[in-house]
């Protein structure tokens, strides 16, 4: 099963030292079902800074959320509230060791839409650079927001 969804991002970044920067955005995206996941998916555009970049969020059965990018930046961050996972972030000139921690993760999401939360704290080789959010909101074209 893949359907056509609309998904509203809004992206809040915090580093330390600075204002809060938030993107908001509503694109296109896909949603299907992959055994235990659903996987979310949409191409980034420049608003982002990653143009031409997939990016994929993975929700599993069990609540544990997996955020994929492929492109120019290729990634894998995983997220289960509570723990600290590490990856390498390779951003095409070089790869930095990412750590992020997973403070809240709500994932309701479903063949139809829903939503999804995740809020994380950041390091970069073992130094604590801000934390981020994401509040997603996925529905068919058609559908109220």
């Amino acid at each position: 099963m893949t359907k056509d969804v609309l998904i509203s991002i809004r992206g809040t970044q915090r580093s330390q030292g600075e204002e809060p920067q938030t993107i908001e955005l509503t694109t296109d995206g896909q949603l299907r079902r992959e055994g235990d996941a659903l996987l979310l998916s949409y191409t980034e555009t420049e608003v982002t800074g990653m143009e031409g970049v997939v990016t994929t969020f993975r929700v599993t059965d069990g609540g544990t959320v997996q955020l994929l990018r492929e492109g120019a930046t290729n990634a894998t961050m995983t997220f289960v509230e509570g723990e600290k996972t590490e990856s390498l972030y390779d951003m095409g000139f070089g790869a930095l060791l990412l750590g992020v921690s997973a403070r809240k993760v709500v994932a309701r999401l479903h063949e139809g839409g829903g939503t999804l939360f995740v809020d994380y704290a950041v390091e970069v080789e073992h130094v604590p650079v801000g934390s981020n959010t994401y509040e997603i909101a996925v529905r068919e074209p058609g559908q109220p927001s």
